[in-house]
């Protein structure tokens, strides 16, 4: 069955990213390397931001290590690795699938969490910006070129500002020189050529205030209600990547300037290639492009997010908005988020607390099937957010806005889970979904596409973990599932969950002002009332062993038409 999130944990985990699609508009030591050649490029009335001061000539920048440095997990061997002199990271791998393409990716890791608080907006501002005029082209050449070349524009040129990255997406139709070159040579612009014009600049505020107004959704209304909820005093609470509605209407030119020339610097930006291509070509290509680019004498650093407040005892809030679909309940726990290497040992320490998770997923699921039950659906869930927050849920969704007789289910199920545990049959049952997954992505490896694959690893960029094979993650997942017992998953989950104060949210249309009190009292009530162990099952044998007589082909008849 496919897990269904409550929006309650779809607003909070999800809805963090503004995307943008380009659009045709009425729009050893340092290796000295040649700039990109220039593509059609036409004289232009804008000058490009001035460079930053660079640091020192031929002075190798201490570049952040790829995660496999610090781990005991070997990286996927088919992976080329490397970094350029002035910090900026590259990988490679190559892929067939689809035969005679390749997608490029370039992190930014930066959004809108490094903004200034005259700047909110302006990392996805910018997003669009880079599209409209660069040192290569003029704001309304670069979509008609690449159109010409094969490129589409919406499908294979789109970008994403999040709160802490802003990811370009380039998947190249072939892989002649046109249009590899035409491919790094629009990187190289996003990365440090755009003109950032003040006329181009004004030209597309409009744009960003519709797409404002077009992103006002009930799952972006209920993310910011969480987040004053669950993060008071947090930065995270006062920088939506959207930006405020005054700063993008009046923002002066040097305002994008100053955060473009202080955080898109090559330190910041590893760069990813996937597909059917040579790594030593494309090393090459890389090395040409960007060895020359320059990181200021002072490059923006990250911001402090603020602190992280876990709730004390049981904290109750409603969320209403009448466009919510469903009514939901979650208990929601908060608290400061620990880094940890992506290790053998650390990957298996985090099997249990998923296997109980999946446990409750599957009691929910059972729950929900039932006559008239209260709920149609429920999940259990852990997640890191910006690496700054860690979030612990239990939730399930009501029928039919039954929410007072879901609440009940929903704090006796977290509290058998507590207290009980969860029975070998259960186990054995998490243990053989969890196995048959990682056994799926070797089984499907060879099929893998490009384009996913280059968008997945750059989503690895800022929570470090290792670019594996599934061979390898099968391994892992066969090591800790040889040791770890339903009694191990319990002591995790007491673990995350015994000490921790938690928020009880009810996310509705409509709800009645007592409704914060009456979250409370029908929780109380439902803690007097005792829990039983789950009851043990057994497995039964299948049912059909014999069919019968194998039936015999008498006459064979070919049909020409349906050969």
């Amino acid at each position: 069955m496919q897990k269904i999130t409550p929006l309650v944990m779809i607003a909070f985990l999800g809805a963090s990213s503004v995307y943008f699609s380009a659009r045709s508009k009425g729009n050893p030591p340092p290796v000295k390397a040649e700039a990109p050649a220039k593509v059609e490029a036409a004289p232009s009335s804008e000058a490009k931001p001035e460079a930053p001061a660079a640091t020192a000539a031929n002075e190798p920048i201490k570049a952040t290590p790829w995660p496999q440095e610090a781990s005991d997990i070997a990286a996927d061997p088919k992976t080329v690795f490397g970094t350029l002199p002035n910090g900026m990271r590259y990988l490679i791998y190559p892929n067939s699938e689809p035969p005679k393409r390749v997608s490029l990716r370039m992190h930014i890791s930066a959004g809108s969490l490094m903004e200034a608080d005259d700047q909110q907006g302006l990392a996805h501002f910018l997003e669009h910006m880079v599209f409209n005029g660069s040192e290569h082209y003029k704001a309304d050449e670069l979509v008609p070129r690449m159109q010409r070349l094969g490129v589409g524009f919406g499908a294979h040129v789109n970008a994403f500002t999040s709160f802490d990255q802003t990811v370009y997406m380039l998947d190249l139709p072939e892989l002649s020189d046109d249009v590899l070159d035409l491919g790094f040579t629009v990187m190289r612009d996003f990365g440090d050529g755009a003109l950032l014009g003040a006329e181009e600049i004004d030209k597309e505020r409009g744009v960003i205030l519709s797409e404002k107004v077009s992103r006002d959704s009930v799952q972006s209304r209920i993310q910011e209600k969480q987040f004053e909820q669950f993060l008071p005093g947090s930065l995270i609470a006062k920088r939506f990547p959207i930006g405020k509605e005054e700063i993008i209407s009046k923002a002066p030119r040097e305002r994008f300037v100053d955060f473009y020339k202080s955080y898109y610097v090559p330190s910041r930006m590893p760069f990813i290639v996937v597909g059917d291509v040579d790594p030593k070509d494309l090393e090459a290509r890389i090395t040409k492009a960007f060895s020359s680019m320059k990181n200021p004498e002072k490059p923006g650093a990250n911001p402090d997010l603020g602190p992280v407040k876990s709730p004390e005892g049981l904290e109750t809030a409603v969320f209403t908005d009448n466009e919510v679909e469903s009514t939901d309940l979650s208990l929601m726990t908060v608290r400061p988020y620990t880094k940890k290497p992506d290790t053998i040992e650390n990957r298996i320490a985090d099997m249990p607390l998923y296997l109980a998770n999946s446990m409750i997923d599957r009691r929910f699921e059972r729950l929900s099937k039932r006559e008239n039950s209260p709920i149609v659906a429920g999940s259990a869930s852990k997640d890191a957010v910006f690496n700054h927050v860690e979030l612990g849920g239990i939730s399930v969704t009501a029928d039919d806005s039954r929410w007072q007789e879901a609440l009940p289910m929903l704090e006796q199920e977290f509290r058998r889970a507590l207290l009980h545990g969860f029975t070998a049959s259960e186990f054995a049952e998490a243990k053989a979904n969890l196995l048959n997954a990682y056994e799926q992505q070797v089984k499907s490896k060879a099929s893998r596409k490009s384009e996913s694959l280059a968008s997945g690893i750059a989503q690895t960029i800022n929570d470090g973990s290792v670019i594996s094979t599934p061979e390898t993650d099968l391994e892992i997942a066969k090591k800790g599932l040889e040791t770890i017992t339903p009694e191990a998953c319990h002591a995790e989950f007491k673990k995350f969950w015994g000490d921790a104060g938690t928020h009880l949210i009810l996310t509705t249309k409509q709800a009645p002002d007592t409704a914060k009190a009456d979250l409370a009292a029908i929780y109380q009530e439902s803690l007097s009332k005792p829990v039983e162990a789950p009851a043990a099952s057994q497995s039964a044998a299948f049912a059909y062993t014999t069919f019968g007589t194998p039936g015999k082909v008498t006459r064979p008849k070919q049909i020409a038409a349906l050969d």
